[in-house]
């Protein structure tokens, strides 16, 4: 019989087999450390010819405890007093090693889309700094981001991973997107069963599929034709 690993499982070892079929969460956090070095002095280094490894250390330290939040290449520049080019350079070497992604703001044009700040997520869960729910949000983004590829991959539809952020601050965390037409918007939650004001004022004002998942549920239910479902449920209803 096989073995059967928790979600929190998955969440607090990351990915790699290393840490997470290790049996002492100590060495799992040893074998990380370990391999942030590893890939901080050598693959990162070695990409661009990077001489500064104090500097896209703080940058990628930065980016760990941003998670699920719009990132300012403008404010970690003045943070690491560097210019904010170098960070959009490191970001995208970080990009380049399948370290982190990138989840643009949706918007009719592409262009218009591509300049406004994105968040970034770490293809490794095991990487965020911060509290179950921003793990939880970026455990989702993986699954959503591999649900996309093989949308484009094995039915060869253009799908595309985006969220949705007003100037007012209404906020959606993920958008699925096909055609540049929004299939469904996702709100990610850790606890909270109140659906998400956010969520509410898209689904509202432009007649947008939503659903908002929940980690810790205990009923599934439909509210104002919004659907609030059990995380484990929704992820698995995903193609990969």
């Amino acid at each position: 019989m096989g073995v059967s690993y928790s979600l929190d499982h998955f969440l607090e070892r990351g990915g790699f087999p290393e840490p997470f079929l290790e049996e002492e969460a100590l060495e799992a956090d040893r074998w990380r450390l370990q391999y942030i070095d590893s890939l901080l002095r050598e693959d990162v280094l070695e990409f661009d010819n990077i001489q500064n490894l104090n500097a896209i250390r703080l940058v990628f330290e930065m980016l760990r405890g941003r998670v699920g939040s719009p990132v300012s290449y403008k404010s970690i520049a003045e943070d690491v007093q560097i210019a904010p080019n170098t960070v959009k350079k490191y970001v995208q070497i970080l990009e380049a090693l399948y370290i982190v992604f990138r989840v643009t703001p949706f918007s009719q044009n592409i262009a218009r889309s591509l300049i406004k700040e994105p968040k970034l997520y770490f293809f490794d869960t095991g990487f965020v700094k911060g509290d179950n729910g921003a793990r939880f949000e970026n455990f989702v983004g993986t699954c959503l981001l591999k649900h996309v590829y093989g949308k484009i991959d094995y039915q060869a539809k253009n799908y595309s991973l985006h969220y949705f952020q007003t100037k007012e601050k209404h906020e959606v965390d993920f958008a699925l997107v096909c055609d540049q037409q929004v299939e469904q918007l996702i709100e990610v939650k850790n606890s909270n069963h109140s659906v998400g004001k956010g969520l509410r004022y898209f689904h509202e004002k432009y007649d947008l599929p939503a659903c908002q998942i929940v980690k810790n549920l205990k009923r599934e239910r439909v509210q104002d034709a919004i659907q609030v479902l059990r995380g484990d449920n929704f992820l698995q209803s995903l193609d990969f």
